[in-house]
C-alpha cells in the first residue's frame, strides 16, 4: 500500500482515489458469516454452476427461498463468486449480540439478515424438549393405524 503521486492510495491491483484530499473512510467490520439464498434456477446452466450451488447446500431439489449460512472466508466468496448471478447474498448481523452462554435457542434469522433472540421462542424450545415424543403417547396414532381404521369406516360406514 503506497499513495501515488496524483493523491490516490495504491492498494494490490487498483488506485483508490478520496473524495477530498486526507479523508479518512469510516471502520468497517466485515460480517463473518452470510446468508445465502437462490434466486434463479439451475435448469440450462452448466455442471459446474450446479456443482457450486450442490457443494454450497442449495441443489436443484431445494426451493430457491431456503437459505444456507456460510463463513465470510476467502475461498467460500470465490465460490460465491462463480455463482453470483443465481444467488443472493446477505450478511448477517447481531444487532442484540451474540448470547451470553452460546445458547442459540430462541433465535430468528429475519429476511434482512438479523439474528434476533426472543425469551418467549427459548421458552417454547425448553417447554418441547421436556415433553414426552408422540410416539411415546397412548393416543398417538401412526400411519398404518390410521390407514387401517379409515377403510373399516369405509367399508362399513354405520
Amino acid at each position: 500500500m503506497g499513495f501515488t503521486e496524483d493523491g490516490g492510495l495504491k492498494f494490490h491491483g487498483f488506485t483508490y482515489y478520496p473524495r477530498f484530499p486526507g479523508q479518512q473512510d469510516p471502520p468497517y467490520e466485515p460480517s463473518k458469516v452470510l446468508m445465502v439464498e437462490r434466486i434463479r434456477t439451475l435448469k440450462h446452466r452448466p455442471y459446474w454452476e450446479k456443482d457450486v450451488l450442490t457443494k454450497l447446500g442449495l441443489p436443484m431439489e431445494v426451493k430457491s427461498s431456503q437459505a444456507v449460512i456460510v463463513a465470510n472466508t476467502p475461498s467460500m466468496c470465490a465460490q460465491l463468486w462463480k455463482v453470483k448471478h443465481l444467488i443472493r447474498v446477505t450478511p448477517i448481523t447481531f444487532p442484540q449480540g451474540l448470547p451470553e452462554d452460546g445458547d442459540a435457542a430462541g433465535a430468528r434469522l429475519q429476511d434482512n439478515g438479523e439474528l434476533v433472540f426472543n425469551p418467549k421462542l427459548k421458552s417454547d424450545a425448553l417447554v418441547a424438549a421436556t415433553q414426552s415424543k408422540p410416539e411415546d403417547r397412548r393416543d398417538y396414532l401412526d400411519t398404518d393405524t390410521v390407514k387401517k381404521h379409515l377403510r373399516l369406516k369405509w367399508l362399513m360406514p354405520y
